[in-house]
């Protein structure tokens, strides 16, 4: 991995941070090849936030994988062969210690791992955040966090995002879609639809699901919630059979399957251009 000099690194990456972390300074640099930084906390011996940057080479046709456990996955498309990574680590106590959580990463020429690892059992947990500007082209394969929500934008290539407690929003995405949460909504806005191998499969159970199709889309949406509302533009069939709460439509010609699964939570599909 190239190395980039500490000041030109935290310039560039000023707008992958989150703005509460924006507003502390910088105090202490900790790596002398200048990836990892001490932020302030918020005064009265409080623990300091830390702030990991690194940039990987990626084929645009390649891969990226975050597994996370306690805080928000954020993503964008560019138009460089390559992956911009901010991880911002936040103490949740007293007695948590930012240096105790380590980003273990896996870096090839077609796919890239970043995992977050946690020493154990601790009695404060340490909120873990990432950043990521990667080619638009990538495959998000595994997008994971169990206590936060995730945020793609602008990719072309295919996104598999899940999260236990959070939000899933995906804007401006053109290939296949999975998005599953337990608590949680989720919105998904699609500049084009994935062929009729790729799935667009939104599920969850406690929260509202918002899709926005391009005009003229041809697919097949099969719409189900069991304590919640259907509402859209399009009609509807609803199946007869005893227990079967699905909404079935054909788009154009069809093909491409769309399926929304809520428990408790209304639906709601629309075209971009009603949401302008």
């Amino acid at each position: 991995m190239k190395r980039i000099g500490l000041a030109v690194m935290a310039v560039g990456l000023v707008g992958l941070v989150a703005p509460d972390v924006q507003a502390n300074r910088c105090l202490v640099q900790d790596d002398p090849a200048g990836r990892s930084l001490r932020l302030g906390g918020a005064g009265g011996g409080a623990p300091e936030a830390r702030l990991w940057v690194a940039s990987y080479p990626l084929m645009p046709a390649g891969s990226v994988v975050v597994e996370n456990v306690q805080g928000d996955i954020e993503i964008e498309g560019w138009d460089r062969a390559e992956v911009q990574v901010a991880v911002i680590k936040k103490p949740g106590g007293p007695e948590a210690n930012p240096d105790d959580v380590h980003i273990d990463v896996e870096s090839h020429d077609r796919r890239l791992v970043l995992r977050t690892v946690y020493p154990g059992q601790s009695a404060d947990p340490v909120r873990v955040d990432f950043r990521l500007r990667v080619p638009r082209q990538v495959r998000l394969e595994r997008l994971r966090t169990v206590d936060g929500s995730i945020k793609v934008k602008q990719i072309e290539g295919s996104v598999d995002a899940r999260t236990l407690n959070g939000n899933i929003e995906q804007l401006e995405v053109s290939g296949s879609v999975v998005a599953r949460a337990i608590n949680g909504n989720i919105a998904v806005s699609l500049r084009a639809l994935p062929d009729s191998s790729g799935p667009v499969d939104l599920d969850t159970v406690n929260g509202h699901l918002l899709l926005s199709l391009p005009s003229g889309a041809n697919a097949d949406l099969q719409l189900s919630t069991v304590a919640g509302h259907v509402d859209s533009r399009y009609t509807f069939t609803v199946s007869d059979v005893p227990g079967d709460t699905t909404w079935r439509t054909r788009l154009g010609r069809g093909g491409t399957i769309v399926r929304l699964r809520t428990i408790r939570g209304d639906i709601r599909v629309t075209e971009n251009e009603e949401l302008l």
